[in-house]
């Protein structure tokens, strides 16, 4: 009971931190095409409660972990490790806040192309996002399949695609140089947060077996 009350109470957090990415997500996405300062700051807020909330989860998972025997620790420690990814992609879109900063400030622009692309990424990120504050509502296992097996993967060849044409607009001059650090730190954030991403979609999938083969 104890095991089952942990789980629930975690996976409630998880839910709250994965509707606060959503939030920065599709503000991170407005700050980049609106150019808006406003919208930094709003991420900034939201980063700050996201990690707040992590905080919150990470000490409940603690203390039911010293309150819990050997045999009922493995989902508990799992969790953690959920945890630990979302935590690494709250970090992760801190960093495309810094460079969005970057490049609001200092006025660098895209390519037509470019912005095209950057869009795709933005809304590729919020649909994983969406579909992981669904899935720690309703452990909805289609959606852990299509993450990992689906939208992830192709998230992450999308981010290599869009490096090998931006060297070919490089090339040809349709690109200016100096948007070239920014646009290629977008792209590695969103494969490090695509990453993180199918990771927690593959422990999600573990927990549901474990907790199928226990019944």
């Amino acid at each position: 009971m104890a095991e089952t009350q942990a789980l629930q109470e975690s996976l409630e957090l998880f839910r709250d931190v994965a509707a606060n990415l959503v939030m920065m997500m599709e503000t991170a996405r407005s700050a980049f095409n609106r150019q808006d300062r406003q919208d930094l700051e709003e991420l900034a807020r939201c980063q700050t409660i996201a990690k707040e909330e992590i905080g919150l989860a990470s000490s409940r998972i603690d203390a039911h972990l010293s309150r819990t025997h050997r045999e009922g620790r493995v989902p508990l420690i799992r969790l953690s490790s959920i945890l630990s990814h979302l935590e690494m992609i709250v970090e992760g879109i801190s960093e495309m806040l810094l460079v969005l900063e970057k490049q609001i400030r200092d006025g660098i622009p895209f390519s037509r192309k470019g912005i095209d692309q950057a869009n795709e990424l933005f809304d590729g990120q919020i649909e994983i996002l969406r579909a992981l504050e669904d899935i720690f509502q309703t452990d909805n296992e289609v959606l852990k399949k299509w993450i990992c097996n689906n939208r992830g993967p192709e998230l992450s060849r999308s981010c290599i695609d869009f490096a090998t044409a931006h060297e070919s607009r490089l090339v040809e001059g349709l690109c200016l140089p100096h948007a070239a650090p920014v646009f290629l730190t977008l792209l590695d954030v969103v494969r490090t947060l695509t990453r993180h991403e199918m990771e927690v979609a593959r422990l999600l999938m573990q927990e549901h077996r474990r907790g199928t083969a226990a019944r």
